[in-house]
């Protein structure tokens, strides 16, 4: 059943990048993924949730990557390092895609790129804030972060993730969104 949501998912993510996401139909993934419309709204009630299967994916590999990230000696390259894995992977989506998925989060209330997730939840997003939060602290401990409040640092930060990626998009890529997310990460860090 999961090889089934990667597929259809990886099939979508394709047709999206080579469509756009609005032309991209439910017929279409269907066709790509080899599968039936039965076989698609089995797994997803719609496309748009397709996007948020898109990024368990992402942090299925982003835990391989964790461990390497986690053997850096300064907190504060350790959260930038965390922050890039998912930044360079959302750029691959082109600024067309990322913006018709956080645009379809927005309106359908999804609440996915909510900097305000609940931390005790027991999803991949809510799990990360945590260790985003506990990096923080630990680099305050040694001086490596500014003082503040942890939370609200990640939080301000997720906020500044999600209003530049709006900005890339909308743009259509006019910027170098990687370049502005670094600086705002000194800012706030």
């Amino acid at each position: 059943m999961k090889n089934t949501r990667k597929q259809i998912t990886e099939a979508a993510i394709r047709l999206f990048k080579e469509k756009g996401y609005e032309k991209t139909s439910v017929t279409d993934i269907c066709k790509e993924a080899g599968i039936t419309k039965g076989t698609f709204y089995y797994h997803f009630p719609n496309k748009d949730e397709i996007t948020f299967e898109f990024y368990d994916l992402i942090y299925e590999d982003f835990y391989d990557e964790l461990i390497k990230i986690m053997m850096i000696p300064n907190a504060k390259e350790q959260l930038w390092k965390i922050y890039e894995f998912t930044i360079d992977r959302t750029i691959e989506l082109t600024p067309q895609v990322l913006y018709a998925i956080i645009m379809s989060d927005i309106q359908n209330g999804f609440d996915f790129f909510t900097p305000y997730h609940n931390a005790s939840l027991n999803t991949s997003s809510s799990k990360n804030i945590r260790l985003q939060i506990e990096i923080v602290k630990k680099g305050q401990a040694v001086g490596e972060i500014k003082k503040g409040d942890p939370e609200m640092m990640v939080r301000t930060y997720v906020s500044a993730l999600v209003g530049i990626a709006i900005a890339w998009g909308r743009s259509n890529g006019s910027f170098d969104e990687k370049g502005e997310l670094k600086k705002a990460f000194e800012i706030i860090f």
